[in-house]
């Protein structure tokens, strides 16, 4: 009896402390995790942090750069400025909110509130010089963000820590307890707010990147047009002045003035293709190039060409066969236009466009009768400022007639045949009659129109 009486006291103790033991271990989970809910928060607010200065400098990087551009006498919409301004704005109050958040957590430290408000103040000063008559100095901002930032990276490194630290001293606090189920719901939700915030910071990142690059290329875009806008106007003057030195038969007699002027038409037609090729390959690289596809005469579109370059004394002759294609009028004209100039400033002094129907497209070719591309750089022939020579490279053109070809449904290509060079393109063909261009043709002194020698 005794010693029934002993093991029973042996198994009320054991029982006792086991107890004693499952309580202490679930009160150490549940104060543990309280503990690690409260960094969580505190980790929550620290991000919020930083994706609240960083929507604030990215907003004012763009106020600031449309400004600049007002300033330089570039028209911009303000309605946009103003805008980026509102979010920096906003973000401001959002920043101010996710500090305090920390602060009342017991994680912000004096250095924190001190960045924190040196930004603030001199994301502030920048929105209130916006619209004024200076332009607006960003160096304040961007070293204060910097400085934030510095305070920020190690609470929420030292916070992720704490938190991985508690999340493996409960794990192996689990392993004793175990049939504890519920320290699993806990556990569960520390888990899942791990991964959702893991989540939801790769989310923001990405967001914060793909905003950041599409107000960038919008600013190019802006800033693309704005600049070919403002160099077309002098150009159209120093356009008319040519031709009128041109018609001026006493003075295009003097020795060299004729040769001269061709070079400087030359010259003018090289610049309006440059501006029409730089934004052309803005847009196509944002996808926002519209083709307005209509049935075209291939062979007076070029015809049409060819009569505008007689002022650069090119003997240019064509050889296209009768054919109508699917494209867009004024895309067409710039691919022959970058091949044809392609040929002038590459090719040899004989210069040749052919047209033939191939299959259910039409085939467009400028030959002429230079040395040709290096094999080396045949590769790369339709890159961008791809490598013609060791000191020469072939600009845009090129491959702005192999992307506008490929958005009209056809392909551009290149070959070299019997000491002749091609470079080309092939569109669908229309079974349609073709749409009248809005000026009439006029045959040009210098076109000679042969037969297909295809």
């Amino acid at each position: 009896m005794a010693s029934l009486r002993e093991n029973k006291f042996a198994l009320a103790l054991v029982a006792g402390l086991v107890l004693a033991l499952v309580v202490g271990i679930v009160f150490s989970v549940s104060a543990r995790s309280r503990r690690v809910a409260a960094q969580a928060e505190a980790l929550n607010a620290a991000h919020a942090s930083v994706q609240a200065a960083t929507v604030v400098r990215s907003q004012l990087e763009l106020a600031i750069f449309q400004d600049a551009l007002r300033l330089n006498g570039v028209q911009v919409d303000a309605a946009a400025t103003t805008a980026a301004a509102t979010k920096a704005t906003n973000s401001l109050r959002d920043l101010s909110s996710s500090v305090g958040a920390l602060v009342v957590a017991g994680e912000g430290s004096k250095n924190l509130q001190t960045s924190a408000m040196a930004f603030m103040a001199a994301a502030e000063n920048v929105v209130a010089d916006l619209g004024g008559v200076e332009p607006v100095d960003a160096e304040a901002v961007d070293a204060q963000y910097e400085a934030l930032i510095e305070e920020l990276d190690p609470l929420r490194n030292d916070l992720a820590a704490n938190i991985d630290a508690s999340g493996g001293t409960n794990r192996w606090t689990s392993a004793i307890a175990g049939f504890l189920a519920v320290f699993l719901i806990p556990a569960a939700v520390i888990t899942a707010y791990f991964v959702l915030d893991r989540r939801r910071r790769r989310q923001h990142e990405l967001e914060v990147t793909l905003r950041a690059e599409r107000a960038a290329h919008m600013s190019r875009e802006q800033f693309l047009t704005a600049v070919s806008h403002q160099l077309r106007e002098p150009l159209w003057a120093v356009r008319g002045i040519s031709r009128m030195l041109g018609n001026d038969e006493a003075l295009m007699a003097q020795p060299h003035m004729a040769d001269l002027h061709t070079l400087l038409a030359g010259e003018l037609d090289d610049m309006n293709g440059l501006m029409d090729n730089l934004l052309t390959a803005s847009r196509l690289e944002s996808g926002a190039i519209d083709f307005v596809i209509e049935s075209v005469d291939v062979r007076e579109e070029t015809k049409a060409i060819v009569e505008s370059l007689n002022h650069r004394g090119a003997q240019i002759y064509v050889a296209m066969d009768d054919g109508v294609v699917e494209a867009d009028r004024r895309r067409l004209n710039q691919m022959i236009r970058n091949l044809v100039a392609n040929a002038l400033k590459y090719g040899g002094p004989n210069i040749e466009i052919k047209g033939h129907a191939d299959g259910d497209t039409y085939a467009v070719l400028v030959v002429d009768d230079g040395q040709g591309v290096p094999k080396e750089a045949e590769a790369d022939l339709f890159a961008r400022f791809s490598q013609y020579t060791e000191t020469q490279n072939l600009g845009l053109g090129l491959s702005v007639v192999m992307s506008l070809a490929v958005g009209m449904g056809g392909t551009a290509f290149h070959s070299r045949e019997d000491g002749l060079t091609k470079f080309g393109f092939r569109l669908p063909t229309s079974s349609e009659a073709p749409v009248p261009a809005t000026a009439e043709y006029e045959p040009p002194a210098i076109l000679e129109t042969k037969g297909n020698s295809e």
